[in-house]
């Protein structure tokens, strides 16, 4: 007959009787990796898995971390690189709802006042982001540069605060 013995219950760490564990900054820091890691953000994730792995007194933290170092190496080793074009870029920042960011890529594919297309994306930016005075300026802008880009502009649901404004009405005539 086998002997029958009691398995020993491993024990979650407990706050308040090892509190070594939870003293170290890497902990945080790894809460902090994994927020980036749900949120998709692989390489800054990556930076503090690594930074995590290499400096943490705490071998379970350490290993924890280089295991979710590499998938985040993993994803980034799949993840598409980012478009050649600056324009392209921009259009996928403005279509995440980053602004900011789709501005600045807007800018650096080619002055707005001079390329039709990144004046166009410039005043669509401005109009979602609830600047009316900017987006009509840069739309005049883009229709100077190319006139379809009034017919354009008028059938765009990004121009739709700027159709209701009566100062605005010449802009969206045939000229």
């Amino acid at each position: 007959m086998a002997k029958k013995g009691k398995k020993k219950e491993q024990e979650a760490p407990n706050r308040d009787t090892d509190a070594s564990l939870y003293n170290d900054p890497a902990v945080d820091r790894f809460q902090s990796a994994m927020k980036h890691l749900a949120a998709s953000q692989w390489k800054k994730a990556q930076e503090e898995l690594g930074e995590i792995a290499e400096t943490s007194d705490i071998p379970e933290v350490a290993e924890r971390a280089r295991l979710m170092l590499r998938v985040c190496l993993a994803k980034l080793a799949k993840a598409p690189e980012q478009p050649e074009d600056p324009f392209l870029a921009a259009v996928f920042e403005k279509n995440r709802g980053n602004f900011a960011a789709a501005l600045e890529l807007c800018t650096k594919a080619g002055k707005p006042e001079k390329d039709e297309r990144c004046a166009y994306l410039t005043a669509s930016i401005h109009a979602l982001a609830g600047r009316p005075d900017e987006a009509v300026a840069a739309l005049q802008v883009a229709v100077q540069l190319n006139p379809k880009n009034r017919i354009y502009a008028f059938h765009d649901p990004d121009f739709e605060s700027l159709l209701d404004r009566p100062e605005l009405e010449q802009l969206f005539e045939a000229s």
